[in-house]
């Protein structure tokens, strides 16, 4: 028998109505829940609130809706907003009912500029920990790698450098703020980029290849483990920025998130500086690093000049896993999280997206895991020591004062 007609009259209550029941149980967003509490950034970003004024939305949310927004691919946190009410999925992942507000979209970029660098960092940070504790990061062989990101603005905007400083001079004599700092990327620009500034974003760098023709962008330098990939540094720069001459700075950085230092080190022939090889050499840390030749050098295959103490077959072993690991994960940042291209304009701001999609990328291979090792069984162990110990201590003492008698006992 043919139904009838529904009728979309719009109801007044909703009665019976559950939202946690309407999210199935292995949704991949219930794992995620169950493996990060995400409050962790309420400490971490205590000091960019005050103690008077109206009560902003919780830090917590504010990073759900920023990890959503990289996570789904969203392609700007309006749309993100916009879609909010229809997903009963991401309105249970960030904690609001049918009836809630729903946040302006400027939060966002309000609590962007409230946090600052430094805040993703330390977010970025806690989720190395939190891959710590699940065991899915060794930090003993990592590789590094770099890929291109499009800087939100026209390569045909760009103006004389010259002109760009002028105007300014003429800002900053007005009151206006003053220019940022490239930070890592500032330093030794090509004298295309010495001519040429793009005027709306004047930390992006203009990059020539054969392959992929002229840019004008950033480059997100990344250091990537080799057990389960899991990014452990990410440093944005401008796009003439050497990738070389960023392996100190992200080794450095590893080592200060994780307090690990590597025992090998592999990368492309970008990487295969004579100044890495001593940096390497110095510290103990064996470089699977193709040699970087110019013009003159013989033509000798890069396993024959490989460091000492660097087997040819642990070399290609590892320029394979690379292919995985590194090169892996800047396609899965490419092709599900659009980090082609730079949401937002500035250095400073393409360094938060570069921390984003790291450590959404980091957060999703920790659900995979099932999150952080419980301690119980850890705690066990260490008492079933202690205990043996203790009767080991025992056993000695009566051995040292009564020997006839433990003699006896045995």
């Amino acid at each position: 028998m043919m139904g009838k007609p529904l009728h979309r009259a719009g109801k007044l209550f909703h009665v019976g109505f559950n939202l946690e029941d309407r999210v199935p149980v292995n949704h991949p967003l219930r794992r995620i829940e169950a493996v990060v509490d995400f409050t962790f950034v309420r400490p971490l970003v205590a000091h960019a609130y005050g103690r008077n004024g109206h009560e902003s939305l919780d830090p917590a949310v504010v990073l759900k809706l920023l990890f959503l927004c990289h996570y789904e691919n969203v392609r700007s946190e309006r749309e993100l907003l916009r879609q909010l009410p229809l997903r009963l999925d991401w309105l249970w992942f960030c904690g609001f009912d049918l009836d809630d507000a729903i946040p302006d979209h400027s939060v966002l970029s309000k609590a962007r500029r409230r946090w600052g660098e430094e805040s993703f960092a330390r977010i970025f940070e806690q989720v190395l920990r939190l891959c710590l504790q699940a065991g899915i990061l060794a930090g003993t062989t990592v590789h590094a790698d770099s890929t291109l990101l499009k800087a939100n603005a026209a390569l045909e905007g760009r103006v004389p450098r010259q002109l760009w400083r002028q105007l300014e001079a003429a800002a900053e004599e007005f009151g206006a703020e003053s220019k940022e700092d490239r930070g890592p990327g500032g330093g030794g620009v090509a004298r295309l980029n010495d001519r040429l500034v793009s005027p709306v974003d004047p930390d992006a760098a203009t990059s020539t290849r054969k392959a992929g023709g002229t840019t004008l962008g950033y480059r997100d330098h990344r250091l990537v483990d080799d057990r389960y990939g899991i990014i452990v540094a990410t440093i944005a720069t401008a796009a003439d920025k050497d990738d070389g001459a960023m392996l100190p700075e992200l080794l450095a950085r590893q080592e200060q998130y994780t307090h690990i230092r590597p025992r090998e080190v592999v990368g492309d022939s970008m990487y295969g500086t004579r100044a890495n090889y001593e940096l390497l050499g110095s510290a103990g840390i064996k470089a699977y690093l193709k040699k970087r030749r110019g013009k003159d050098s013989p033509k000798v295959s890069w396993l024959r000049l490989l460091p000492q103490g660097c087997w040819r077959d642990r070399a290609l072993y590892l320029l394979g896993r690379r292919r995985s690991r590194a090169e892996g994960s800047f396609a899965e940042a490419h092709v599900r999280m659009n980090h082609r291209r730079c949401r937002w304009r500035r250095r400073h701001r393409v360094q938060m997206q570069c921390y984003l999609v790291a450590a959404v990328q980091n957060i999703k291979k920790l659900a995979q895991s099932g999150g952080p090792k419980r301690p119980e069984g850890t705690l066990r162990a260490a008492y079933a020591r202690v205990a043996q110990f203790r009767r080991h201590l025992s056993d000695l003492f009566i051995h040292l004062q009564f020997p006839d008698l433990f003699r006896t006992l045995a």
